[in-house]
């Protein structure tokens, strides 16, 4: 297990976080970004994700997440 960051970023400011989430892989950190997305659904919101070291393995747009969760949905 590896443990991650969360953070919400609004024109370029934290305005969001989840610290030390416990996670298996980068992979598993996908259903905790949709549900960051869904609670902060606002255009020019980002979602970013650090590793252990505060290596960032996620960073996408809070819009692109909602879209592919609907497609998925469908």
């Amino acid at each position: 297990m590896h443990l991650y960051d969360f953070e919400v970023l609004w024109e370029g400011a934290v305005v969001s976080a989840e610290r030390s989430v416990r996670l298996v892989d980068p992979r598993a950190a996908w259903p905790v970004v949709e549900r960051l997305a869904r609670r902060h659904d606002q255009a020019g919101c980002k979602i970013r994700v650090k590793d252990e070291s505060g290596r960032i393995v996620i960073l996408t747009g809070v819009v692109s997440v909602l879209r592919h969760a609907r497609k998925l949905a469908a």
